[in-house]
């Protein structure tokens, strides 16, 4: 039963963010992760284990959070950079994991290379216009 919670917690969470689950995607960069750098995505298997699991199952802090700090780590494996949240209208502010995300909020990693993509951290159910044509145009 304690393995229905974190799901449940992270389903809820997202619900109330207004966030498509982010999780599938989180995987495929970890698939890229495995083949470009194996030091590194050992790295996030042992983050996973030892802080993501255990600090979802614990349920005394925000799954959503915890699951974005996560995002952000392996997201920084592939390019240094920063962490943006992008509202409805379009506006971008830094994104730290511990701010009080607003519903519909877009969160991306924009690498400081602007050469290289940027990596879709979370995105809304329903992005607005301006969201949309943001990551068209830097998430490629």
């Amino acid at each position: 039963m304690s393995e229905e919670q974190p799901r449940g917690g992270t389903e809820e969470a997202l619900e109330r963010a207004g966030l498509v689950d982010m999780r599938p995607a989180y995987r495929k960069l970890l698939v890229r992760l495995k083949s470009s750098e194996p030091a590194a995505f050992q790295e996030a298997s042992r983050r996973y284990r030892e802080e993501l699991e255990p600090a979802i199952t614990g349920g005394d802090v925000d799954p959503l959070a915890v699951w974005l700090e996560y995002g952000m780590w392996i997201a920084g494996q592939f390019a240094d950079g920063r962490t943006l949240a992008i509202d409805a209208s379009g506006r971008a502010r830094p994104f730290d994991p511990s701010m009080t995300l607003h519903a519909g909020t877009m969160i991306l990693h924009v690498p400081e290379d602007d050469r290289q993509p940027a990596t879709l951290l979370a995105l809304p159910c329903a992005p607005s216009d301006p969201q949309r044509e943001t990551a068209e145009l830097l998430v490629g």
